[in-house]
């Protein structure tokens, strides 16, 4: 099953260089590997966290597809950048959360989980992606996967 999250900022993330530097800002041990980035690009991003894969699919789109699949929920703004952000896997989750903690928090933005129905301020993204990777670390000993400390 395919999960989602967001990322609505005040200004496009300006390159790949400047987003690294954001997630490494706020002590993130994730390494995003792509050429481009969203708009320049769309699709998977690959990335690793803890030395394996936990890249995610990501575009850049219309707060508009937003608003109309989720009229209930108030997303203030304006945002000038919408990211959209899929992903599958825990890793990809993990890798998903830092992205987007980074973007809201570099990019005066706020974050959108609309399987938890929670919209974040920048600072609550974070927290929020700190407390997925412990969830992540949770799930996989409770399944006997991958160490993720």
């Amino acid at each position: 099953m395919t999960m989602e999250a967001y990322a609505l900022c005040g200004r496009q993330m300006s390159d790949l260089a400047e987003w690294q530097a954001a997630i490494n800002a706020l002590g993130f041990a994730l390494t995003l590997e792509a050429e481009q980035i969203p708009p320049a690009t769309q699709g998977y991003l690959p990335a690793t966290w803890q030395g394996r894969q936990a890249g995610f699919e990501c575009s850049v789109i219309p707060l508009s597809d937003l608003t109309e699949t989720y009229p209930e929920i108030e997303f203030g703004g304006p945002w000038a950048c919408v990211y959209a952000f899929y992903f599958a896997t825990f890793a990809g989750c993990a890798g998903t959360w830092m992205a987007v903690a980074a973007c809201a928090k570099q990019l005066e933005g706020i974050a959108y989980d609309p399987q938890e129905g929670n919209l974040l301020a920048a600072e609550d993204a974070v927290r929020y992606a700190h407390d997925t990777l412990a969830s992540v670390a949770r799930l996989e000993a409770s399944l006997g996967g991958p160490s993720v400390g």
